[in-house]
Order: C-alpha cells, then structure tokens, then sequence
C-alpha cells in the first residue's frame, strides 16, 4: 500500500512539473517575437500568441520636463488607440532614471522603457539594466549613422534614437550684422562691442567642459583614442599640445576682460535674452526662449572656424531604452519603436524643436532658425558612450581652475591625471596603466 500511495506521489510530481514547465514564460533561447505579432525571422506570428502575450499595460520613465510629457502622453494616446494597451508613465529626471532602475528593476517596480543620453549608455550596459532592440535593415537606415552608432555596444543596438542635439551659436543682429567666421574674428568683434561696466558682451560661452571641449578637439584634443569605433580608455587626450592650445585661446578672451570669470549658463541665458550680447554658444533647447525673448532679430550660425575649420562640437543622441526587468520585452520594443517612427519623430520635432535623427525629416528643415543646428551637426563629434565617460566631466574642475587664472597646462595636466586615477582605482584602466 505504501509503494502504491509512493508511486501515486511521484506520477502527481511529473505531472505538476510538466505542468509549470509547459506554463513558464520563453525568454532566453526562445523564439523572438515582436510587439505586432511578427517572428524575428520577419514572419507573421499567430494572433493567439500575440493576444496571449499582450499586456494590459506598460510602464515608460520619461524626462522631468513639462514639454517632455506633453509630447509622449499624445504618443501614448495614439498607441493605446491602435494596441489597446494603457501607457502608465512616471516623470524621472533623466540622471537619476540609472541610478533608481537599479534598485527599482529588480523588485518589479521598474519601468519597461526609459530615457537616456548615449554618455550613458556604457554605465547602463555596465550594470545590466538594458536590452539590445531587434532591428531589421530598413528599420536600422530610418536613422541616421550617427544616431546608431551612438547607441551601438559591442554590435548590439541598444536604443531607440529619439533626437539627436549638439551646441552651435546664436547671434543679436541688432548688435553684429551676422557671425563672425572665425574664433580670432570673435575676439575682434568682442573687443569692438564688450563694454563689461554695463554688462554688454560680444561674445559668451559657458566655462563647462561640454562646451569648451569645441576649443580643445579643434586644436587636436580629444576624451579617448578610438579605432574602429572602439574607444580605448587608457588613451585619454584632453592634456595634449592640442587640448592646451584650444584652451589657451579660450583663455584670451578671459585674460582681455571679454568674457566674465564668474560667467554661468543661467547668467549666459539672461543676457543674451536681455539683448546685452552679440553671440553665444547654446542649444536648440533654448530655441523657442531666444525667439519669444529676441524675435526676428536672433538667427543662428555653425561654430566659427578653429585651427582652420568649422569648430567641433559634442554630439548627443537621446533614447528610449527597453529594460531588462520588463516582463513585456517585446511589447516594450514596439512601443519605443512606435514613438520613433517617422510620424511621430515629426511630432516631436514639432512640439520639441529637437531634430529627430531621420533623414528625411532633417533634409525637410527649412525654417531658417535651424540653420545653424543643421549646419553644425556634420561637424559634431559624438560623446564616448563606454562607463570611462563618466570620470570624464570631472573635467570641468580644470575650466574651473583656468577661470581662476590657474596655468591652463598644469590644469589640464593634474586633472588628467586625477580622471586616471579615479578610472583605475574603478578598474577603468588597463592594467599596463
């Protein structure tokens, strides 16, 4: 009796195991859908499974800005119309959305999308918490290079491109008829037109390393030596001839009194919004302030010519980004993929001003304003996306330390070595460092 009731037990247990394997979700090793139903391989997959799969809802992190929910809640609206799925959102501010995903994801309070610049990228691979997208070819030529490779990590595509953003100059036709060409024409101009006793600039840049970096890369500067698209961490070359050269002329424009050493970005904005200066380095972020504040007389212009050509700039690229903790991986990716279609990058342009990274709408462009911003992205150079980057803003400690009449040299040089130092005791480093 005791052997039956045993092997009446052992049937039970196959069977419930059977049971909950049959039961269990697919994830590594199973066949790939899409969020439409579709098998990896392009195939149609059948409506059972999709329905089967479909959630109820997804949770999205967006950026902590007013015309950041504006624009994505109408995205929401749409897809919810056409899958059926509710949009929850919560706003985080995009530096703090890493940070709180690590701690959120792993208890399922996380999100299954959100929001980030591709000098993040590294870190988030770093610690886990990203999914690579499926694309198909067609899907991948839709952006431009640069808006894929930013967010390209050891071959794998981790980000849907939203908008691509660097720096370039605005200028006060009121005060200089159009922009000068060159960085020594600036610093004629500026002496021509600054009178610092009333506040009144020819010329502004903010002393952080995003914008400065411009005056260092076009002399031969550069954060870290790359080949191949692959960037080498112990090669860091933000203190070379170059690097001190760019800052050194930077520095003119402090030492003749043209630019003021306790200059801020909010300071830079309300000036140049008050009319009291000839020409800054700034974003299409503040396009729609410069224009409500200037009107007809702010226009816009590439960076003037350093060493010789149109200065660099820093290019970034922004993302939606699928979480690995999400429970709807798929469905997560056709929505990312949903909000950066080609109608919907239009309506981002259209409520944001940022330029989507899809050609056909970047060739589209036609508002003079943007002339500036258009002209000026070929020239950008993308920011690294590896984990080192982070250790690199550090070098703002050092325009600091030049504001302050520091030997741009010494500053450039001790702060290098700090970011080294810093990078190998994270293990940044090579070993040979």
């Amino acid at each position: 009796m005791l052997k039956q009731k045993t092997l009446w037990g052992l049937l039970l247990m196959v069977a419930f195991v059977l049971l909950l394997a049959a039961c269990a979700p697919e994830r590594e090793g199973a066949e790939e859908t899409t969020g439409n139903g579709e098998e990896a391989d392009g195939t149609e997959g059948t409506e059972e499974s999709e329905e089967a799969d479909k959630p109820e809802e997804l949770v999205v992190w967006i950026n902590d800005e007013d015309i950041a929910e504006d624009v994505s809640t109408e995205m929401f609206d749409r897809y919810t119309e056409e899958t059926g799925i509710e949009i929850s959102y919560r706003r985080v501010a995009m530096p703090d959305q890493v940070e709180e995903l690590a701690l959120a994801g792993p208890t399922g309070d996380g999100p299954d999308l959100f929001f980030q610049p591709q000098d993040r990228l590294g870190d988030v691979i770093a610690q886990g918490l990203a999914l690579p997208i499926n694309y198909t070819e067609e899907e991948m030529n839709g952006f431009t290079d640069v808006a894929i490779d930013a967010f390209t990590y050891d071959g794998d595509v981790y980000g849907a491109p939203v908008a691509v953003e660097t720096y370039f100059a605005f200028y006060n036709k009121d005060i200089i008829e159009s922009a000068p060409e060159t960085i020594d024409e600036v610093l004629e101009m500026s002496k021509e037109v600054t009178d610092a006793s009333n506040d009144q600039y020819g010329f502004l840049v903010s002393p952080e390393f995003y914008y400065l970096y411009s005056f260092m890369n076009a002399y031969g500067g550069y954060v870290f030596g790359e080949e191949d698209g692959v960037y080498d961490p112990s090669d860091i070359g933000l203190d070379n001839e170059g690097a001190i050269e760019g800052l050194t002329k930077y520095q003119e424009f402090l030492n003749e009194g043209l630019i003021p050493k306790t200059l801020t970005v909010d300071v830079l904005d309300g000036l140049f919004t008050e009319g009291k200066v000839g020409m800054v380095f700034s974003g299409p972020w503040n396009m729609p302030i410069y224009k409500e504040a200037l009107g007809d007389s702010v226009a816009t212009a590439p960076l003037p010519a350093m060493n010789g050509e149109t200065a660099p700039s820093f290019i970034g690229v922004k993302s939606w980004l699928v979480s690995y903790y999400s429970d709807h991986p798929e469905w997560a990716e056709d929505l990312a993929k949903f909000m950066t279609n080609d109608e919907n990058s239009q309506v981002y342009y259209d409520v944001t001003g940022e330029l989507p990274p899809r050609p056909e709408i970047l060739d589209a462009v036609d508002d003079p304003m943007y002339a500036g911003y258009t002209e000026q992205v070929p020239h950008g150079t993308p920011m690294p996306n590896i984990p080192q980057m982070a250790q690199v803003w550090d070098m703002d400690v050092a325009i600091e330390l030049i504001n302050n009449n520091a030997d741009v040299e010494e500053a450039l040089t001790d702060t290098v070595q700090n970011i080294k130092d810093n990078m190998d005791v994270s293990g940044g480093l090579s070993a040979d460092e």
